[in-house]
């Protein structure tokens, strides 16, 4: 019988998803908008949209593949790529961000960005654990 998912495993391959789609996105619009960019000088511009939308679509796709797989080496890689994720959401949000309005809701942000990373980082922290347990009863 083939074991389920847990509940948090779901949600995390869900915020993934989401995460992916938000990334094939932004290439779409970059691209499906790219005179429009051009025509108004928007910074950083159409190429920074793009490169970084295929860059978050691929990782998030990869990432969603690997919490499917549930292997050792697979924990690593989303825990990995959740962190780079956030790293340059948060490098994008500081770098272009401009005037104060920007920053009305960065409260939120810093308490989201720790939750989902508490939640990413402490369910694979807490399957390795528990792993770790249950081959310690097979042994005895």
């Amino acid at each position: 019988m083939k074991k389920k998912h847990p509940f948090i495993l779901k949600l995390i391959s869900f915020s993934l998803v989401i995460i992916s789609l938000l990334g094939w996105l932004r290439v779409y619009e970059s691209i499906y908008q790219w005179n429009l960019l051009l025509k108004y000088a928007i910074y950083p511009g159409p190429w920074y949209s793009l490169i970084s939308g295929l860059l978050i679509g691929f990782l998030g796709s990869f990432a969603v593949i690997c919490a499917s797989v549930q292997r050792n080496w697979s924990r690593k890689y989303v825990q990995l790529i959740v962190l780079i994720i956030m790293m340059g959401w948060w490098l994008d949000y500081l770098l272009f961000s401009r005037g104060s309005i920007s920053f009305y809701n960065l409260p939120f942000r810093i308490v989201a960005t720790l939750v989902y990373l508490g939640l990413v980082f402490g369910y694979y922290y807490l399957k390795k654990s528990k792993g770790i347990d249950n081959e310690k009863q097979q042994r005895c």
